[in-house]
C-alpha cells in the first residue's frame, strides 16, 4: 500500500470524526479544530506527492526523449560515416 493510499484513508477518517463530533459534541470546538488543522496537513501530503510523482514523471520521459534523439543523433551519423 502506498503512502497517497494510506493518507486517504486517513483522511476519510478524520473526516468522519470531525462530522460526528459537529453532529453530538458541538461544545468541544478546539477538538474538532485540531482534527480538522490535522485533516487539512494529510491533503497538502497527499497533493505534495501527486505532484513530485508528476514531476518525476515528466523528467523521466524528458530524459528518455533526449536520449532517444542522441542516439538517433549518433545512429544517423554512423549510418552517413559509413
Amino acid at each position: 500500500m502506498s503512502n497517497k493510499d494510506t493518507y486517504k484513508r486517513k483522511h476519510a477518517y478524520l473526516d468522519k470524526q470531525i462530522t460526528s463530533l459537529e453532529k453530538h459534541n458541538s461544545y468541544n470546538r478546539t477538538v474538532i479544530a485540531n482534527l480538522k488543522k490535522k485533516k487539512l496537513k494529510l491533503k497538502d501530503k497527499i497533493l505534495y506527492d501527486e505532484r513530485d510523482k508528476a514531476r518525476k514523471n515528466k523528467y523521466n520521459s524528458h530524459e528518455y526523449f533526449k536520449r532517444a534523439l542522441s542516439m538517433t543523433a549518433w545512429l544517423y551519423m554512423a549510418y552517413m560515416i559509413y
